[in-house]
């Protein structure tokens, strides 16, 4: 239940302030983890980003705004924290199909995105088996691509990482699994994170790889099977709107990972697994 409270608070946060800026640093501070995290477990549980969620509820609220008052539209467009009517016309038009001054018209068709609101929801008939590990910090070595939840771009990072040896040199610098890491160090106030593809090991000897530091965690570890990346999806889904918010543990806020076995990532009996830093609640 104190996750479908700050799930509803954060959403009446940024509803008050629609009309003005939204504090990302805030929003973290409301979900009780950190900020990129929460964007991550937004985009899981929606299916979309938390700033494409907040950019269409603008954009409802521009709509009612052009039909019911007499505003210009700059006015508008800074009202919903847009740099510029041309920068406000681009964006209402790819969402409404049209130019904000022909929004103006009667018998105009728009768009409008309701508030979300979180529910408890019975779930739970298909069972999740995990279990819990202790592990030392350790070193990783890879490269890292920085992406967003919504993006498309991981899948073509290993595609690309596979192709020009970098998962050869990883596997060479060392005999443990292959690792997706997913990790935060930017600073802005959107959806990017950080994954590295990269592996377990105490030495860089490709002196061309990027070192992450995980530190000593307790783990809540997930099987998957099946074909990539499919399968892994499901999982990280699962986490996020079962798991998290019915178990004795929350999210600890620092980097976690997917592991993958040797085989065919594309097999039906492929086995990779997801590990959580988890702090009891």
């Amino acid at each position: 239940m104190d996750w479908l409270r700050r799930m509803n608070s954060i959403i009446d946060y940024i509803e008050q302030n629609l009309d003005g800026k939204i504090d990302y640093k805030q929003i973290g501070l409301l979900a009780c983890c950190p900020t990129g995290l929460f964007q991550r477990v937004f985009a899981n549980i929606i299916d979309i980003s938390l700033s494409e969620y907040i950019r269409r509820r603008r954009l409802t609220l521009a709509a009612f705004d052009l039909q019911t008052t007499a505003m210009k539209i700059i006015d508008i467009a800074i009202k919903y924290d847009y740099d510029s009517s041309d920068a406000f016309r681009v964006a209402f038009k790819r969402m409404h199909g049209i130019t904000p001054t022909n929004a103006r018209n009667q018998n105009t068709i728009l768009k409008s995105y309701p508030k979300l609101s979180f529910l408890l929801s019975i779930k739970g008939d298909i069972e999740m088996n995990y279990k819990i590990v202790e592990k030392e910090a350790f070193t990783a070595i890879g490269k890292v691509l920085a992406t967003t939840p919504q993006s498309e771009d991981i899948p073509k990072f290993w595609g690309t990482c596979r192709e020009d040896g970098t998962l050869e040199k990883l596997m060479t610098a060392s005999s443990n699994p292959l690792l997706g890491i997913c990790f935060y160090k930017n600073k802005n106030n959107d959806d990017t994170f950080n994954y590295m593809i990269g592996i377990e090991s105490q030495t860089d000897d490709t002196e061309e790889m990027h070192t992450l530091i995980i530190p000593s965690s307790t783990w809540a570890v997930f099987s998957s099977i099946g074909p990539m990346p499919n399968a892994i999806k499901v999982v990280w889904t699962r986490i996020f709107q079962e798991f998290l918010p019915s178990s004795t543990y929350a999210h600890a806020g620092t980097p976690d990972f997917e592991l993958y076995y040797e085989g065919n990532p594309n097999a039906e009996d492929y086995h990779s697994e997801v590990w959580i830093p988890v702090v009891k609640k």
